[in-house]
C-alpha cells in the first residue's frame, strides 16, 4: 500500500512541475505583491439581446463571486439598462476570479482575469428552456472570451460521466469511515478517470489555457484528500505536495484547499488549546459572583480528596464562566494558527492562507481577529485587503444598527403585503415585494416592538437548513409567552412559490415566513455576512443586531437558553 502511494505522489509530483504557467504569478506567491499593485479590477461587462424594454425593466442578473476569505462566496445582483447591457462589481484586482453567473435560463461559470465581454440572445436562450455553460446563443468576447469558452466546454465535455465520477469522489471522502490510506486507491481511480477525460478534452482542443484545467484539478484533488487527514498526522510525502502547491485561480477548487489546509492546521493533534479556570482567575475585570466562583475553585485544590470537582459541580462552573472561556479559548486559539501559519509556510502564503481564520460572525470577535492577523502580516496588499474587509464589516453592522435605531414600533399591520396563508400550525406565510434589505429590517421593527428577531434564512433545498427545523420548531412551540419572534426568509432561487408553500406545511414549521426574490436574498446576504444556506442573525429586544450570536439554531438549546440570549 504505501508503495503504490508514494509511487503516485512521485508520478504526480512529475506532472505538476511539468504543468506549472511561465507568465502567471499566484496570489500566494510573494511577487504577486508589486504584481497586485499594477492589476486593475478585471472588468465584466455585456448584453442580453432579443428582449422587450417591458423584460428588460423586470429583469435581474445574479452572479455570485468566488472569494479567497473565510466567506468564500459573495452573491451579487445587477440589472440591465434599457439598451439590454449591463456589468458585474468585482471588489478586488485578483487573478482569475470565478463568477457564478444566472440570467434568466443562461447559467454558466465566468472567469475574469482582464475584461470579459459576455453578449447573450435571450430569444434562442428561452427557446431551449435552458443553457448551462454553453451553447446556441451565448458568445464569450474580450480577452477573456477564449479562456471561458475553453473552460465553459470543458464543462460540457462528457458531462454525465464527469458528474458520475465527482459524486463517486464525494461519496467515497464524505461517507466512509476508513482511513485515508484505505480509500487512496479507489480514490487515485476515480481521479485517474476524470485525468484521462481532461487528457482526451486536451488532445482534441490544444489551447494555452490547458494549464488551468490541470490547475484546477490539482486543486480538487488536494482538497478533498486534506479532509480525510483532519485531527491526524498527514503522511510527510502528501503534505510537502500540498505545501508547495500553487493555485492560480480564484475559484471554488482554491477556496476548497486553502478551507481545508486551515482546518487541518486548527485540528492537528496534540496542538489543542486548553483553557481552565487558572486562566481566568488572573483576569482584572471579574465581577462578584465570577471572583466567587474562581475562590471556590482555588479553596477546593487545598482539599483532600477534591470532593468539590463533582461532574456536576463542573458543569455548573463552566457554564458560569463560559463566556470568560470561549474569549480566552478564541484569542489562545488564534495565536496559535498564526503561529503554525508562520511557521509552516513562506510569509506570502501564510498571508493568504490567514484570510481563512477570520471565520466568526461575532463582529467583537471578528475585531480582536482582524487585529491580530493584521499585525502578523507580512504582505502589504494581502494586508490592505484584510483592513478593507473588516471595514466594511463594521460599515454594514452599523448600518443596520442604525437602521433599527430610528424605526419606531407600531401595531402589526400590512407593511409586509397581503398574508398568503395562515396555518392551523401557527405559520403566517408572505410574499414580500421588498428588494432593499434595510427597507425589510425596518418592517420587522415596526411590527415586533420590544421582541427579540431570530431570523432563518434557508432554501426548500437546502438538507442543513431542513435538519435544523425541527429544533426550531420546538423552540417556537415551548416560547409563545416570551419576548421573540422567528423570521423564516425562503429564496425563491432554484424553488417555487407552491414548492415552499408545500415544504411549510409537509415540515409544519410554525414563525413568520416569507419567500424572498433573489434581489433581497442578495442583499439580506450581504447585510448579514451570510455565505450559503442556512443563515441566522439575531436582534435583541432593544432593536440592536448582533452578529454570530449563535451559527446553528440548534445551539440555542432549549427555552431556558433561549431566555438567556434574549435577556443579555
Amino acid at each position: 500500500m504505501r508503495k503504490c502511494y508514494i509511487a503516485f505522489l512521485l508520478c504526480f509530483s512529475t506532472y505538476l512541475q511539468a504543468q506549472t504557467p511561465n507568465r502567471d504569478i499566484a496570489p500566494e506567491d510573494a511577487a504577486f505583491n508589486a504584481n497586485y499593485s499594477s492589476r486593475t479590477i478585471p472588468k465584466v461587462t455585456g448584453k442580453l439581446l432579443n428582449m422587450t424594454a417591458e423584460e428588460l425593466r423586470n429583469f435581474s442578473i445574479t452572479y455570485t463571486i468566488v472569494t479567497p476569505f473565510a466567506k468564500s462566496q459573495v452573491k451579487k445582483i445587477t440589472s440591465p439598462k434599457p439598451d439590454g447591457s449591463f456589468s458585474l462589481a468585482l471588489d478586488y484586482p485578483l487573478p482569475y476570479q470565478q463568477i457564478w453567473f444566472r440570467a434568466g435560463n443562461f447559467y454558466s461559470g465566468l472567469y475574469a482575469n482582464k475584461d470579459l465581454y459576455l453578449q447573450l440572445d435571450m430569444k434562442k436562450i428561452n427557446a431551449a428552456k435552458e443553457v448551462n455553460s454553453n451553447g446556441d446563443g451565448v458568445k464569450y468576447l474580450g480577452t477573456d472570451g477564449p479562456l471561458n469558452i475553453y473552460l465553459n466546454n470543458f464543462v460540457l465535455f462528457k458531462r454525465s460521466e464527469q458528474l458520475e465520477l465527482s459524486s463517486k469522489i464525494s461519496a467515497l471522502i464524505y461517507s466512509s469511515q476508513l482511513p485515508a490510506e484505505s480509500i487512496l486507491p479507489d480514490f487515485n481511480a476515480l481521479f485517474d478517470s476524470l485525468n484521462r477525460i481532461q487528457d482526451s478534452y486536451i488532445a482534441a482542443n490544444p489551447s494555452p489555457y490547458q494549464w488551468i484545467l490541470e490547475n484546477e484539478g490539482h486543486s480538487d484533488y488536494y482538497g478533498e484528500m486534506i479532509t480525510k487527514y483532519v485531527g491526524k498526522i498527514m503522511d510527510d510525502a502528501l503534505w510537502q505536495k500540498i505545501i508547495h502547491f500553487k493555485p492560480y485561480l480564484v475559484s471554488n477548487s482554491s477556496a476548497n484547499l486553502y478551507r481545508n489546509i486551515a482546518f487541518y492546521i486548527k485540528f492537528f493533534p496534540n496542538t489543542r488549546v486548553m483553557v481552565t479556570w487558572k486562566d481566568i482567575a488572573s483576569l482584572p475585570d471579574l465581577n462578584y459572583s465570577e471572583k466567587l466562583i474562581i475562590d471556590s475553585l482555588k479553596k477546593s485544590e487545598s482539599m483532600q480528596p477534591l470532593s468539590p470537582y463533582t461532574s456536576e459541580n463542573i458543569k455548573k462552573w463552566t457554564k458560569q464562566l463560559n463566556p470568560r472561556i470561549q474569549k480566552i479559548s478564541f484569542e489562545k486559539s488564534l495565536a496559535r494558527n498564526i503561529h503554525v501559519l508562520d511557521s509552516m509556510f513562506s510569509p506570502a502564503k501564510a498571508d493568504y492562507l490567514k484570510f481563512q481564520l477570520v471565520e466568526s460572525t461575532d463582529i467583537n470577535e471578528q475585531e480582536l481577529a482582524f487585529t491580530k492577523i493584521l499585525h502578523s502580516m507580512h504582505t502589504p496588499w494581502s494586508k490592505a485587503v484584510l483592513e478593507n474587509e473588516y471595514a466594511l464589516t463594521v460599515n454594514k453592522v452599523n448600518e443596520i444598527n442604525k437602521t433599527l435605531a430610528q424605526s419606531k414600533g407600531g401595531k402589526l399591520n400590512n407593511r409586509f403585503g397581503k398574508s398568503l396563508v395562515q396555518t392551523s400550525f401557527g405559520a403566517t406565510l408572505y410574499k414580500t415585494s421588498d428588494s432593499k434589505a434595510l427597507d425589510f429590517i425596518t418592517k420587522l421593527k415596526q411590527n415586533f416592538p420590544g421582541k427579540a428577531i431570530i431570523i432563518d434564512r434557508w432554501a426548500t433545498w437546502c438538507g442543513p437548513c431542513l435538519n435544523e427545523m425541527p429544533h426550531s420548531k420546538e423552540l417556537v412551540e415551548t416560547s409563545k409567552d416570551l419576548p421573540v419572534v422567528f423570521v423564516y426568509l425562503c429564496t425563491i432561487n432554484n424553488s417555487s412559490e407552491e414548492k415552499w408553500k408545500s415544504k411549510i406545511v409537509e415540515i409544519k414549521q410554525p414563525g413568520i415566513h416569507f419567500l424572498i426574490n433573489e434581489e433581497l436574498d442578495a442583499d439580506i446576504s450581504k447585510y448579514f455576512s451570510f455565505s450559503g444556506y442556512p443563515g441566522y442573525a439575531f436582534i435583541d429586544k432593544t432593536g440592536a443586531y448582533k452578529p454570530g450570536a449563535f451559527k446553528w439554531m440548534s445551539e440555542i438549546e432549549n427555552r431556558e437558553s433561549l431566555l438567556t440570549l434574549i435577556n443579555k
